[in-house]
């Protein structure tokens, strides 16, 4: 039985490497490297009430999410960046980032088990 991926889509990353699968697999693999420190990082900001920081790293994230085709995690961590720069919302930035969390762990699930069919 074929194993469907639920959030990861590579389109995107097939069209810039042009089907490249050693390109692929350094992209995927530099998502296993940031995104887990990302998760970090948010946690962190969010505490420190450094909204600053916690917009840049927002930023980064979706670059990274969007990678992999995760546009509606993506709107999330815009919306987290934009409310995070103009500090409103606050209200809002844990949920989002819990949801990150989950989510681009899922992500690392999956990309795991592309990576192996890729190898």
């Amino acid at each position: 039985m074929k194993q469907e991926n639920k959030l990861i889509n590579l389109s995107y990353l097939r069209s810039i490497s042009n089907g490249d699968n050693t390109f692929i697999l350094e992209l995927i693999k530099m998502f296993f490297e940031q995104v887990p420190e990302y998760q970090k990082m948010l946690h962190q900001l969010y505490n420190k009430k450094d909204w600053n920081n916690l917009a840049r790293t927002a930023h980064k994230a979706k670059s990274a999410i969007l990678m992999v085709g995760m546009d509606k995690l993506a709107a999330e961590l815009k919306k987290l960046e934009e409310n995070a720069k103009e500090e409103k919302n606050i209200h809002e930035y844990q949920e989002i980032i819990a949801n990150f969390v989950s989510q681009s762990d899922i992500a690392i699930n999956e990309l795991k088990l592309i990576q192996n069919k890729i190898i």
